[in-house]
């Protein structure tokens, strides 16, 4: 981000637009780069970038430098306190809001739940202050997880090769992704890494998960599979040794990393223009019934 203050403050407030890059520096098995998230969430911001400004209704896209941090990261991942997420989009969004701009598009590609609720709680908190902070992949990661009918059929893709819940991390969709955003950076051993699934009989997803069912056979349904999810991932990284990739690499193509790459890239650009026309999103990420066990101050 070259341009000096003077130069920020002559842009037009209707139609600029602000993007920025949050994600974190994360293990991603033994065959991606720590930086995969980054480099996704860039790969994203070009391509979408470049449909919003040939619709001529976004006349200045000014980039941010990218953050790398991000919570609820693998263990031997940097990991940072959601708080730190919470109050970096809240100062971005204020700086933003005071020179009389009103949006900005945030882009990463990171599941974990506190992350995602602090980044829901900075949205909703400057939606209240007239700014509009859009987060696609809050809603995209959720179509993912629940493997929404519509993106299933564009990704021609079923369970466990759509970035659901058994191919969460550095699988199968994570592997295309970086062989078709960054190549180079994929070391040759993804095509022979075995699938690693999570247990679903462990512990932590047989006592949530049951509580779960129960909840949502009684009508808090967004409860119970909230408490669902986060048993499953409790039951990944608290086992003994856990894998650092969920999934299974070696089906991965870069055709399949195009179809999710655009499948993002479109749902992102979707987003910013119903803001650009009033229709600021508001979110509620997986874990979103939870959120009071992510305070932010």
């Amino acid at each position: 981000m070259g341009l000096k203050s003077g130069e920020i403050d002559s842009l037009p407030r209707e139609n600029t637009v602000f993007t920025l890059v949050v994600s974190p520096l994360e293990v991603h098995g033994p065959h991606l780069p720590m930086g995969t998230d980054v480099l996704v969430a860039e790969e994203i911001r070009r391509r979408c970038s470049e449909s919003l400004l040939s619709s001529g209704k976004v006349q200045y896209l000014v980039e941010f430098p990218s953050y790398p941090l991000g919570s609820d990261t693998i263990p031997g991942s940097v990991e940072v306190d959601h708080r730190a997420v919470y109050h970096l989009l809240m100062g971005i969004g204020r700086f933003l809001s005071r020179r009389g701009f009103r949006y900005l598009l945030v882009l990463d590609n990171h599941g974990g739940p506190r992350h995602q609720i602090a980044t829901a709680k900075a949205a909703r908190r400057l939606r209240r202050d007239g700014f509009c902070l859009i987060a696609p992949f809050l809603t995209f990661y959720r179509k993912m997880v629940e493997r929404d009918e519509e993106l299933s059929r564009r990704l021609g893709a079923g369970e466990a090769r759509m970035g659901d819940v058994q191919d969460c991390h550095a699988g199968h969709n994570e592997t295309g992704l970086i062989l078709r955003a960054a190549p180079q950076m994929v070391d040759p051993s993804w095509k022979e890494l075995p699938e690693a699934r999570i247990d679903q009989k462990r512990l932590p997803h047989l006592l949530l998960g049951g509580l779960g069912k129960i909840l949502t056979a009684v009508g808090l349904r967004e409860l119970g599979e909230d408490l669902d999810y986060l048993g499953m991932m409790l039951s990944w990284v608290t086992s003994k040794d856990p894998s650092t990739y969920i999934g299974c690499p070696s089906t991965a193509t870069p055709e399949a990393g195009e179809r999710m790459l655009q499948a993002f890239a479109d749902e992102a650009a979707k987003q910013v223009l119903e803001a650009l026309e009033g229709r600021c999103p508001e979110y509620r990420p997986l874990g979103w019934s939870l959120r009071f066990l992510v305070p932010v101050i």
